[in-house]
Parts: structure tokens; C-alpha cells; sequence
């Protein structure tokens, strides 16, 4: 995962989600069923949000920050050097939505290597929660959030059509 604010910062600026052990993206739908003559004459569907969770077994100190808007300390003195990041204050809960980039290892039709990029436009992350740590999993950090439809993309250029975001199938660097 990568996440950016939008329009004002490249992707690798906000970092990483490394050691991500599973991960799913969940669009919320709804239908309506226009009957008549006892059966249905039509439907219509219409999409809400999606929503996003990841596991991952690393802690990645700045992408924590950077999602929660707090302030990351360190005693800058290696090899004894500490970090710092409040966890869980108010301010954190209501940060900016941001652009997220879910880069996913794929293979074409001839088997070459490809990235299967998900650009999500209006992310909203919620509070990072831990789970564990367990044998042979140790400590789990859990992300999730709500991908909102959105008039712009991820660099903030107006959409044709709204949209909660975009597949792109690229050759890898």
C-alpha cells in the first residue's frame, strides 16, 4: 500500500506497507428491484463505498504517522536510538482523506511479470489496531479504511465520472 495526499505529494512521500500478509478490497453495493405483473421488470444497482483492510506484520513508523497526522519522535542515537508515536489520540481519528495505491505482483497472458496497480482516488483511514502476538505470526498491525467515490483522482484532476478509483496493468520497474 502507499498512500498520498492529494495532488501535493509524490506516492513514496507517505511509504509503505511492508509484510503484508493479507489483504482485501470490498465494494458496497445495494439493489433496488422494480417489479410489476408479480415479477421483476428491472433492477437497478448502485455502489456506496469500498472498504479497505490490510494485515501486516511489520510497523512502519512514518506511514503511521503520516496516516494519523502525529508527530514522530527519535533520540536520533543509534545504536540506542528509541522512536516515539502517540497512539490513538482524538486528532488522529478525523485525518484528511488520501489517495492509496495497492501495487499487487501479476503475470500477463505470455507469463511476463506485470504490477496490478488499484489506485483508490478518497481514502479514509480508520485507527490502526494490533492483533496478538501469536506463534509463528507474532504481532499483527491491522489497516483498514472506507475508499469514498470521488470527482478527482489521485493528483486531483477532475473525473469524467465519479468514481472510488482505477486497475492499471503496468510493466515492473
Amino acid at each position: 500500500m502507499r498512500s498520498s495526499s492529494m495532488g501535493q505529494r509524490d506516492w513514496k512521500d507517505w511509504g509503505d506497507i511492508y509484510g503484508v500478509r493479507e489483504g482485501s478490497l470490498d465494494v458496497d453495493t445495494a439493489n433496488y428491484d422494480n417489479t410489476g405483473d408479480d415479477f421483476v421488470l428491472s433492477r437497478w444497482m448502485w455502489f456506496n463505498f469500498a472498504t479497505v483492510t490490510i494485515t501486516a506484520g511489520y510497523v512502519p513508523f512514518e506511514t503511521i504517522a503520516s496516516m494519523t497526522g502525529a508527530a514522530l519522535t527519535s533520540s536520533g542515537a543509534a545504536p540506542n536510538d528509541y522512536y516515539d508515536l502517540p497512539l490513538w489520540t482524538e486528532d488522529s481519528l478525523n485525518q484528511p482523506t488520501r489517495p492509496m495505491l495497492i501495487r499487487v505482483p501479476s503475470k500477463d497472458s505470455d507469463g511476463m511479470v506485470r504490477n496490478l496497480d488499484f489506485v483508490l482516488f478518497k481514502v479514509q483511514f480508520n485507527p490502526i489496531s494490533f492483533s496478538g502476538p501469536a506463534y509463528k505470526d507474532g504481532l499483527v498491525l491491522n489497516y483498514g479504511g472506507t475508499a469514498l467515490i470521488s470527482s478527482v483522482d489521485e493528483a486531483g484532476t477532475t473525473l469524467p465520472k465519479r468514481a472510488i478509483g482505477r486497475m492499471v496493468s503496468r510493466p515492473t520497474a
